[in-house]
């Protein structure tokens, strides 16, 4: 009787031990992936880097894992549309407009502005329409860019999907300007080399914007509960802790 009380309460004390890893085990698995889309030089930028550090933190936070799908933008747009990833981790304020599966949390994630650079540092380059006649460059995908360029003759447009190479042509005198996303061009010019730096020229900032989260169709319920989150980590603070990590 002994031998069957000591097995019984061994094969309870398994059953036990058993039902409690899997509780932990459930309880460290998110609930759910949310995948999210980047083109590749925006992911090397600090500032997109920092985005996908807070989103990870917020996400978490939620019960859910984020992961990071790197597309180039083309396919980001319609792998978005078509609901094959749950949305873009950073594009600006009114990329909805022309998005309307897509969702925008309302937060900003990070402000940014749109720079014109050139080789000749006297160039006067004050507004949009100084740009008229110029040879310009830009790159591929940028709609904050894109966007505005739309008033200007195609023939005097040049499209870029490597930004390094498009300051190359511009230090070689073959643009007259460049027009890109500031954080971003700085950061990849700063790393050229010399005789490519010394030869270029921020001369103009041409618009400020506001860098966005957003969300598809599966998850569009989350985008206030994602802007209230990171609204909040902003004024306690945490979001510079964060970033500090």
């Amino acid at each position: 009787m002994t031998l069957f009380c000591n097995l019984f309460s061994s094969a309870k004390l398994v059953i036990l031990i058993s039902l409690l890893m899997a509780k932990l085990t459930f309880a460290a698995t998110p609930a759910d992936t949310i995948v999210l889309g980047i083109t590749a030089p925006a992911l090397q930028s600090s500032q997109v880097q920092i985005a996908k550090k807070i989103f990870s933190h917020i996400f978490e936070e939620l019960d859910y894992e984020l992961k990071i799908e790197v597309l180039p933008s083309i396919r980001l747009a319609k792998q978005t549309e078509s609901g094959a990833i749950d949305g873009e981790l950073v594009r600006m304020s009114d990329y909805g407009d022309s998005h309307p599966h897509l969702t925008r949390v309302d937060e900003p994630i990070f402000e940014f502005s749109v720079a014109a650079y050139s080789n000749d540092a006297d160039l006067n380059v004050a507004s949009w329409e100084d740009l008229n006649g110029l040879n310009i460059g830009y790159r591929r995908g940028v709609k904050v860019v894109e966007n505005e360029l739309t008033i200007f003759n195609k023939d005097n447009l040049v499209q870029f999907t490597d930004i390094p190479y498009a300051l190359k042509i511009l230090s070689l005198n073959r643009l007259d300007a460049y027009i890109g996303v500031e954080f971003l061009t700085d950061e990849l010019l700063i790393n050229q080399p010399e005789n490519i730096v010394s030869n270029i020229f921020k001369i103009s900032n041409l618009k400020k914007e506001s860098a966005h989260l957003f969300l598809g169709t599966r998850i569009s319920y989350l985008a206030p509960i994602v802007s209230a989150a990171l609204k909040k980590m902003k004024l306690t603070n945490r979001y510079h802790e964060i970033i500090e990590q």
